[in-house]
Formats: structure tokens, C-alpha cells, sequence
């Protein structure tokens, strides 16, 4: 008989960390392992004393961290057979193309709009050299969800004018950016994208269901007109256990804008103005 438990599983780095529980740690672990496929569906987790023994922790952090998975649906425990993977994360093909396709709209793909603020500016941070942000903005705080998974939170900013021409309830029904696109056509001339990797902070983990510290891809985004003035600026964060980038790009392309792989160094002013 097959068995198919695993075994010889390699220590993981599970060293104090503050403001992070080593229960959590383990958990952020074993959870990467079941989304990568290095625990397959219905493969048999190692029983809480013989993992705690390999990993040189207290069972109690072992327990702890398989009641956690449980309660994320991951995996589960019976009695007589053991605790083995329950379910895989969604489907990453069509949450990849959610991701990196603003106009790509798969059926799993929701929206949960949190807020609609009216009067605002578009902050500082988001904004470039010679870039401008003209006129009152309407805030949109959104919650972007796969399989009911969280996987995105955004913060966008609409230039007025151009979110009061959108449809009704556009920012529940569909990707703003892509709204936007559509409906400035030819207006819009230019997109200024920057991404960087940062840890979680309490409120962002709490949102997207992840383990304080945990690695979040955070991206920004300016729509442009002509004049350098913004029709469209948001900010959003991407779980990064979900977060997958891949362009593909004509050779071309590489000659006539080599920015597109090469970002371009910043002069010192608008880094001090960043």
C-alpha cells in the first residue's frame, strides 16, 4: 500500500521574528508548499508530534498552525486517517491573466468596493516628475477577489469628470482602469507604472487573509493626457503567494522603448519630490 504522507520535510527558517508568531511562520510555510504543488491535493501532512520533532519546535506552534490552515479550507484533519491537503488555491491561469490584463474578465473575478470618497487629490507619492493632478478626484478603495479568495486591494483615484461619464456601478462591475481606457479613448496617451516588494502591515494582512509580513507586490499606476496632467492614478497591493507578472514584448518594441524592461534611472529632484 501507497502511503502518501511526506516525509523528510527540509527545516524551514522558523526563527524569532518580531511581531510574527512562529505558528505563523509555519503556516506561511506549509501554505506556499500546497500552492506551489510541493503537497498535492490529499497527500498526508505528517502527524503534529512527528513534524514539531523534525522541525525542533513545541507542538503547540504545530497545532496551531494546522488549526489555521483548517480554517482557511487548506486541509483537514480526520480521526484514524490524519490531516491531509483539502483544497489548492485557485487556479492560477486565469487569475495570472486578472492580474496582468486590465481588460481581462474571468468569470471568478469580483469586486468588493469598501469606499467612494468624492473631493479628494491625488497624494503626493503617486505622482512624477512634471506630472500633475488638476482638478477634485473621486477616491475608489476596492477589494479584488478570485474563487472568493482576496488576492488585490487597490486605492484609485478618477479625475471627476472622467469617473461622473463612467456607467452606473462600473466599480463593481468591472476593472477601473479598463472603464477608463474605454472611455477617454484617444485622451489618454501615456501609463507610468512602477512596482515594488514590500511587507504586509496589519490592516493589508488582515484584508487579504495573509500572515503579517508577509511579501505583497505593490503596484502603481498614472493614466496621462498629453500635457502630463492625470486622468487616472491607483495603487494596489497583490498577495505574493498570487502574484505573477509575464509580458510578452516584440523584439522591436525593446529598440524603440527600452524602458519597458529597463526602467530608467530617476534624476535626483524627482527622487527627493518621490
Amino acid at each position: 500500500m501507497t502511503d502518501d504522507r511526506t516525509t523528510g520535510i527540509e527545516r524551514p527558517e522558523l526563527s524569532a521574528e518580531r511581531g510574527v508568531a512562529q505558528y505563523q511562520r509555519l503556516a506561511s510555510v506549509l501554505r506556499y508548499r500546497i500552492a506551489k504543488g510541493e503537497y498535492p491535493l490529499g497527500m498526508l501532512l505528517p502527524p503534529i508530534t512527528q513534524l514539531a520533532a523534525d522541525l525542533g519546535v513545541a507542538v503547540v506552534t504545530v497545532r496551531q498552525s494546522y488549526e489555521l490552515l483548517s480554517k482557511e479550507g487548506l486541509i483537514r484533519s480526520q480521526r484514524g486517517i490524519g490531516t491531509h491537503v483539502a483544497a489548492l488555491p485557485a487556479a492560477t491561469g486565469d487569475l495570472e491573466l486578472a492580474i496582468n490584463d486590465p481588460f481581462a474578465a474571468p468569470e471568478a473575478l469580483a469586486f468588493d468596493v469598501l469606499e467612494v470618497r468624492r473631493h479628494t487629490r491625488v497624494p503626493q507619492e503617486l505622482l512624477g516628475q512634471g506630472e500633475q493632478s488638476n482638478g477634485e478626484y473621486v477616491c475608489v478603495r476596492k477589494l479584488h477577489t478570485y474563487s472568493g479568495e482576496p488576492f488585490c486591494y487597490a486605492e484609485i483615484y478618477v479625475l471627476t469628470p472622467v469617473f461622473e461619464s463612467l456607467p452606473q456601478d462600473t466599480a463593481k462591475n468591472k476593472k477601473l482602469l479598463a472603464a477608463v481606457l474605454d472611455e477617454l479613448g484617444s485622451r489618454s496617451k501615456r501609463v507610468r507604472q512602477r512596482m515594488t516588494v514590500m511587507p504586509a502591515d496589519f490592516p493589508l494582512c488582515d484584508m487579504l487573509k495573509i500572515p503579517f509580513a508577509s511579501p505583497v507586490a505593490k503596484m502603481s499606476r498614472c493614466l496621462l493626457d498629453s500635457k502630463g496632467s492625470v486622468l487616472y492614478a491607483g495603487v494596489t497591493w497583490y498577495r505574493g503567494d498570487r502574484y505573477v507578472s509575464e509580458i510578452d514584448i516584440p523584439v522591436s518594441a525593446l529598440k524603440t522603448v527600452p524602458a519597458i524592461t529597463e526602467p530608467q534611472r530617476r534624476a535626483a529632484s524627482e527622487r527627493k519630490q518621490g
